[in-house]
């Protein structure tokens, strides 16, 4: 679809609905009392005075977007006209506040106001400071009561500071900089910018012995390529395609055709996806693969992948602008990336895929529920692992800086991250909601087992190809493997990154690009007085 989110017509909105009183008339006449103005401290006592221009404008900002664009904006009406602009000196804080929740539930748990958006989005473009690992958190806390945990990794990124360490799947982490790991230092080991660990290994014993191996890192800012695995699998005269994807970023989507191609090549009818550590990122990117993994006659017909549920404001103006609000699959793409455009196409890269294993988990998310749930109605899709996050939504990137004709240089490294709709298969269902998919073989992920993502014996995988056909030395046939392979060690909830949960839509990066219909008015920090387009 390509209008499926037109960003020119949304621009007319905002200047028609988030901006009030706009007229031909001098608007510092009719708003008098709009923004902090060093005429307006005549009194010590005014609540108003107690904040700064950029706090003002971030208040303005932050309702704004949510007002016009977020998915359960008449939910949280209430909050939002208590949201005084003028004196609120939080304004990260009231709109983590005010998210959609029911009593002290979250419905919307992802929805974020940033003044670093620079960073934001950088994580999501997958440049980040870092040592280069995904790390699995286990509570191995003595019965006397004394807290520890061990960090265990899950995977590297290749030419990262972790890889050229020599780091692998089940390394375990016993100790960081001297200290043992408990819930006060633990971030550390995500966040540090050094690091000096001891390793442990788990014996035949199922205890944990120390190695007495120290290894020093230091973080580095590097792109992690999400493609951690893709391999071929050949047996009984059949060949299973499997692909490891760890983020829906948008430079990783040239590779993503070519490993489609070289499946395509070799003729395979089945894939193992392996999405269990990817927390999602840009719709874009997720489209690309609907269309890689959908039936050829699907793609060809242009059905519906997917559709969006907007709230009423967007909805009756997409109406009234006759926007289709379906995404159908397609073949030429077109996408921003780095400020540069891209054109790809899969036209010669479609697999013909007849069957789909999805290995999900906690960490599975946003994207990747979406891509899964949307090729259900039209692919076998068999899900195996455990539960999945449960993201139903679709977010918008908004740049402050893009957000409005004319901005204040106080906004430009403020952004949010906003639910503007959940999204639908063909069939109008969302198979993740609420609570996540659920698997139909149940298999808990394990990575303290010797086995790296893409060994045939690592448990996820091997169950695939167990359903797949593939039977092992082991006896192991069509059944469902032993339970006893979890680990006996408590696994903590994951640290989610920044970006864990992001289904992204994107604005464009010039907001002055296009054409609006509509006035959109601002007042600027440095002259006090209003900036009008056309």
């Amino acid at each position: 679809m390509s209008k499926k989110l037109s960003w020119v017509l949304l621009f007319a909105l905002l200047g028609s609905v988030a901006v009030t009183g706009c007229t031909d008339e001098d608007p510092q006449e009719n708003n008098p009392s709009i923004g902090p103005s060093d005429n307006d401290k005549d009194t010590d006592d005014d609540s108003s005075q107690s904040i700064s221009t950029e706090t003002y404008y971030a208040n303005m900002f932050g309702k704004d977007a949510l007002e016009t664009y977020y998915l359960w904006n008449e939910e949280i009406s209430e909050d939002l006209n208590r949201w005084n602009i003028e004196t609120n000196n939080d304004p990260i804080g009231t709109f983590d506040q005010i998210r959609y929740h029911e009593g002290e539930k979250y419905i919307d748990k992802w929805s974020m106001l940033t003044d670093d958006m620079t960073s934001f989005e950088n994580e999501i473009n997958g440049t980040v400071t870092t040592f280069g690992w995904s790390l699995s958190l286990y509570d191995i806390s003595s019965s006397e009561g004394k807290e520890r945990y061990i960090g265990v990794v899950n995977y590297v990124y290749k030419d990262s500071p972790a890889a050229q360490a020599g780091f692998k799947r089940g390394d375990i982490l016993l100790t960081m900089d001297g200290n043992i790991i408990n819930s006060s230092n633990y971030l550390n080991l995500y966040y540090g910018s050094t690091l000096t660990v001891t390793l442990g290994l788990l014996g035949s014993d199922n205890y944990i012995h120390e190695q007495n191996k120290e290894v020093s890192l230091t973080a580095v800012s590097i792109y992690e390529n999400p493609m951690i695995c893709d391999s071929i699998y050949e047996f009984n005269g059949k060949k299973v395609g499997y692909l490891a994807y760890t983020g829906f970023d948008l430079s990783s989507i040239p590779q993503l055709i070519e490993i489609s191609r070289k499946f395509k090549s070799e003729q395979i009818k089945e894939l193992i996806l392996d999405l269990r550590y990817n927390g999602g990122g840009y719709v874009t990117t997720e489209h690309v693969l609907a269309s890689l993994f959908a039936p050829q006659s699907a793609v060809t017909q242009k059905e519906v992948f997917e559709k969006e549920v907007y709230n009423k404001l967007l909805t009756q103006y997409y109406q009234q602008e006759g926007i289709d609000l379906e995404y159908r699959f397609g073949t030429d793409f077109e996408y921003q990336d780095q400020d540069q455009t891209v054109t790809v196409s899969t036209k010669d890269a479609n697999i013909g895929l007849e069957k789909i294993y999805g290995l999900i988990g906690s960490g599975s998310a946003s994207a990747s529920e979406a891509l899964l749930g949307g090729l259900m109605p039209y692919t076998q899709i068999e899900l195996i692992g455990s539960q999945s996050h449960g993201k139903y939504c679709t977010g918008a990137l908004l740049p402050a800086k893009d957000f409005y004709v004319q901005s204040p240089a106080e906004l430009h490294n403020w952004g949010a991250y906003v639910m503007i709709s959940i999204y639908q298969n063909a069939q109008g269902k969302t198979p993740c909601m609420p609570d996540g998919l659920t698997p139909d073989i149940v298999i808990e992920d394990d990575p303290l087992l010797p086995y790296a993502i893409g060994d045939v014996n690592e448990p996820l995988l091997k169950q695939a190809l167990i359903e797949a056909g593939r039977t092992y030395d082991d006896g192991t046939s069509s059944t469902t493997l032993s339970r006893s392979m979890v680990s006996k060690f408590r696994k903590l909830p994951q640290v989610e990154s920044v970006t864990f949960g992001k289904r992204i839509l994107t604005l464009p990066s010039k907001a002055t690009q296009y054409t609006y219909q509509n006035r959109a008015k601002i007042k600027t920090s440095d002259s006090k007085k209003w900036a009008v387009s056309k």
